[in-house]
C-alpha cells in the first residue's frame, strides 16, 4: 500500500495538531486503523488539561446532535444534547469526532456547521470547545467512506503512518511490558503490516499494546493468544523471539556489571537493551550503564539504551553516568 507523499508520525502530528488547536482550526488526524490516532487526542487533551468529549458519529443521527424537540408554549424548541457543555462554561474541552470517515452523508450534513462554527442550530458549544477529528482512509480497507468536500474542506488534515521510534517511545512511558518495543527494534517491519491479512488480526501499534498483557501466558497458549491478535505470521516470528532469548536478571546484571552474561542473539540484546531502558533508574543507571558499554554488548545497543532510558526518564540526564556517557560519545551529537 503506496503512502500519500506528506504523512507524519504520531508525534510530529501531536505537534501539528496542537498548533491547529492554539489557532482553532479544526483538523482531521486520519490514517489506518490501530496506529493511535484517538490516543493522540487523549494525549493532546491531558497535555492542555482539557476534557476530552468523544463522540461516534457513526452511532449517532442527527437529532442527537440538535437534541429532542419540545414544544413549550405552542413554539418547538431544540433541547440542548446531554454530550454538550453546559451553557457559560468555561471548562475548556475538546471534541473529538472519532471514526469520522464511517458516518453517512445525512451525518456529514448534519456536522457542517457543528464543526466550522462549532454551533448545532440554536445551540452554542462555547470557545472554549476545540472541534478535531479522526479516521481511517478508504485505501486502508476500514470502513471509510468517501468525505463530502464540503465537510473535507472544514478541516486542516494531517495523515500519520505507524512509526516504530514513537510505538517505543509510547511503550516506555505507559509501562508496556519492555519484550515488546524489544521486538519491535528487532522486527520494526512488524509494527503495522496489511499483508496477507484476513481483515481481522493484523500487527497494529493498538495490537502488539494488547499482545503486551499475554506475553507471560504459559509457552503452550501464548501462540495462540498472539494470533488472536495479530495473525498467524507475525504471532509465529514473535513466537520464535520469545523463545530464543536468553536473558541475565536485572539484579544479576546490577551485581556485577563488568561481569555478569551478555547474550549473543541479537533478539536477546533487543529485549535486554529495551528492560535495561525500562527498569533504569537514578540509583542502578550508573550498573547498568558500565555493563552496555562492554564490547560484547555492542555500541548500537548500548546507544539505544541509553537514550531510550534518558527518553523515559529526563532526570537520568542529571546523573554523573550520563555525563560521562554523553562525553564519551559525543560523536553522536546527543
Amino acid at each position: 500500500m503506496a503512502e500519500n507523499k506528506l504523512t507524519e508520525t504520531i508525534k510530529s502530528a501531536r505537534e501539528l495538531c496542537i498548533f491547529y488547536m492554539q489557532q482553532n482550526i479544526p483538523v482531521l488526524l486520519s490514517g489506518p486503523p490501530g496506529v493511535g490516532k484517538s490516543e493522540c487526542w487523549e494525549q493532546i487533551a491531558k497535555q492542555s488539561k482539557r476534557a476530552l468529549i468523544d463522540l461516534r458519529l457513526a452511532t449517532m443521527d442527527p437529532v442527537d446532535l440538535l437534541g429532542l424537540q419540545s414544544i413549550n408554549n405552542g413554539v418547538t424548541q431544540w433541547n440542548r444534547p446531554a454530550w454538550m457543555p453546559k451553557v457559560g462554561s468555561k471548562e475548556p474541552c475538546i471534541i473529538l469526532f472519532d471514526e469520522i470517515a464511517d458516518i453517512s452523508r445525512v451525518m456529514q450534513s448534519a456536522a457542517y456547521q457543528l464543526i466550522l462554527n462549532g454551533r448545532a442550530g440554536p445551540h452554542e458549544l462555547g470557545e472554549n470547545c476545540y472541534r478535531c477529528a479522526a479516521g481511517n482512509r478508504r485505501e486502508d480497507r476500514a470502513a471509510a467512506v468517501t468525505m463530502s468536500t464540503a465537510l473535507a474542506n472544514r478541516f486542516a488534515h494531517v495523515d500519520v503512518r505507524s512509526d516504530p521510534e514513537a510505538f517505543i517511545e509510547w511503550c516506555n512511558a505507559n509501562d508496556i511490558d519492555p519484550l515488546i518495543p524489544g521486538f519491535i527494534r528487532f522486527r520494526p517491519a512488524l509494527l503495522y503490516s496489511m499483508e496477507g491479512a484476513d481483515l481481522r488480526a493484523f500487527p497494529t501499534p493498538r495490537a502488539w499494546a494488547r499482545v503486551a498483557k499475554c506475553v507471560h501466558a504459559d509457552a503452550s497458549l501464548r501462540f495462540r493468544l498472539v494470533a488472536g491478535l495479530v495473525g498467524e505470521g507475525a504471532a509465529g516470528e514473535f513466537e520464535v523471539y520469545m523463545k530464543g532469548l536468553n536473558l541475565p536478571s536485572l539484579d544479576e546484571i546490577l551485581a556485577n556489571p563488568k561481569k555478569a552474561p551478555i547474550p549473543k542473539e541479537p533478539s536477546s540484546k533487543y529485549a535486554l537493551s529495551s528492560m535495561l531502558a525500562r527498569f533504569a533508574t537514578r540509583q542502578n543507571f550508573a550498573g547498568i550503564v558500565s555493563y552496555v558499554q562492554r564490547s560484547e554488548f555492542g555500541r548500537d545497543f548500548e546507544t539505544v539504551t541509553a537514550l531510550d532510558a534518558t527518553k523515559r526518564d529526563s532526570t537520568l540526564c542529571d546523573t554523573k553516568a550520563w555525563l560521562e556517557w554523553a562525553n564519551k560519545n559525543n560523536d553522536l551529537h546527543l
